[in-house]
């Protein structure tokens, strides 16, 4: 399992919060059966959200976890673009996240919806989520 830590300021606020993203490890997910073999799920929980985003799948390991890193990149970019601060545990040094162009999101749907190792159910759930961290 994968834990990172950070200082999170809201818009107008003067107090931060210590929040927690956490990565399930990937495993194979025995609930389903797919044409091409076994497929990798883990599970990613986000601070302040009620629930876990949508299972992550993957065609290995790394990818699963690269596809799961990927979507909380996305989630944090998403909250510095509505003016939240994100910063360091220890010394509360903001986090240096490259800055998003206007057209971020369309490149990124457009990587997603392009990538033939992905299901289109799959890709559904995963452009569900990243439009959903822009929101």
């Amino acid at each position: 399992m994968l834990k990172m830590s950070f200082w999170l300021r809201k818009p107008n606020a003067n107090q931060d919060s210590l929040e927690y993203i956490t990565i399930d490890n990937p495993k194979v997910d025995k609930s389903r059966k797919f044409e091409w073999g076994n497929r990798y799920v883990c599970e990613v929980y986000l601070p302040n959200v009620e629930r876990k985003i949508s299972p992550i799948y993957g065609i290995n390991l790394i990818d699963t976890l690269c596809l799961a890193s990927e979507s909380v990149k996305i989630y944090l970019q998403g909250l510095i673009k509505r003016g939240y601060t994100v910063s360091e545990v220890e010394s509360k040094e903001p986090w240096k996240l490259e800055k998003l162009s206007d057209d971020f999101l369309q490149e990124k749907i457009n990587k997603i919806k392009d990538n033939k190792n992905i299901s289109w159910e799959d890709k559904e759930k995963i452009l569900e989520m990243v439009k959903g961290g822009f929101v």
